[in-house]
């Protein structure tokens, strides 16, 4: 029972800690507090610090010995990177999606894009965030391979990061959805080159609005 109650709550404040380390609530950057983590989640200071360590592994936080946890910056080079990565994701999933999606996946498509417009309308950022992710997750599941879930599973959360950085740029919430709906439309038409194109010029501008954070995140 003691385990398990250790268990639930390492759980709880790994997930509260990482939802504003995704949602910048904790900047890239910015020193942890564990007491006041602790205080306002509502534990004792074990289970922050065994969230802490398990957000260090995954490359969220860092530790140092004189300020201790620090929320991790992202390096022009680890933005390259991922964005790399995700082209060539990206890619394949298309590749995939435009053959196998449903009529009702499509739908659901068009409706997260719906829903991302009213968020940036309400200016509800995590739910603007929440929605992309979902959006993206809908193609990933709409391609209908295990094996990409086990191949992006450790890779969701720093894109999810990412999302929460442009979101965060005037303008960039806007242009987002509106290059969603775009590679829609190609799907639904089933038209590949054309989805392919739209979610090149998607990922290219993203990356160009993000790496000009450098002031802020590197």
């Amino acid at each position: 029972m003691i385990v398990h109650q250790s268990s639930a709550l390492r759980f709880k404040a790994y997930k509260a800690i990482k939802d504003k380390l995704i949602n910048l609530e904790i900047k890239p950057g910015e020193k942890i507090f564990e007491n006041e983590l602790a205080k306002s989640l509502k534990v004792s200071r074990t289970p922050v610090r065994e969230a802490l360590l398990m957000l260090e592994h995954e490359k969220l936080v860092t530790c140092t010995n004189s300020l201790g946890f620090l929320a991790r910056r992202l390096t022009t080079k680890d933005v390259e990177e991922y964005f790399e990565i995700r082209h060539i994701l990206e890619d394949y999933v298309l590749s995939r999606v435009v053959e196998k999606i449903t009529d009702a996946e499509i739908s659901d498509l068009t409706n997260i894009v719906n829903q991302t417009k009213k968020s940036i309308k309400e200016g509800d950022i995590p739910e603007i965030i929440r929605c992309e992710t979902e959006y993206h997750n809908m193609l990933y599941r709409a391609a209908k391979s295990e094996v990409l879930h086990e191949t992006i599973n450790g890779l969701i959360d720093k894109f999810r990061l990412l999302r929460s950085l442009l979101a965060n740029i005037p303008g960039g919430a806007e242009a987002s959805a509106e290059e969603h709906k775009a590679i829609v439309d190609a799907i639904r038409k089933r038209d590949i080159k054309s989805a392919k194109r739209f979610m090149r010029m998607h990922l290219e501008s993203a990356q160009k609005k993000v790496t000009g954070l450098q002031s802020i995140i590197f």
